[in-house]
């Protein structure tokens, strides 16, 4: 397998899952969606995913999970200050 260029950028699926206490049967779809509507705004903020990428929340009692099928291996560069 080749390395990759600068030019290409590599896309894979990525799920994210947390274990929890038990959450209330009746929020679970509220968190669940929450969930993946924060985590996909961090991607896309980062250059990771496109903002309107289509998410699959889970939920469970005690399992909050997403996954979102296209992911950038490497976000865009910015510039960065420290201070």
């Amino acid at each position: 397998m080749s390395p990759a260029s600068a030019d290409s950028v590599l896309v894979d699926s990525l799920l994210v899952e947390l274990f929890v206490e038990e959450l209330p049967p009746k929020a679970l779809r509220r968190l669940g969606e929450a969930f993946a509507a924060g985590l996909l705004q961090g991607l896309a903020a980062r250059g990771l995913a496109a903002a309107d990428a289509a998410v699959t929340p889970y939920a469970s009692p005690r399992r909050l999970a997403v996954l979102v099928p296209a992911v950038r291996a490497a976000g865009t560069r910015t510039a960065s200050r420290r201070c």
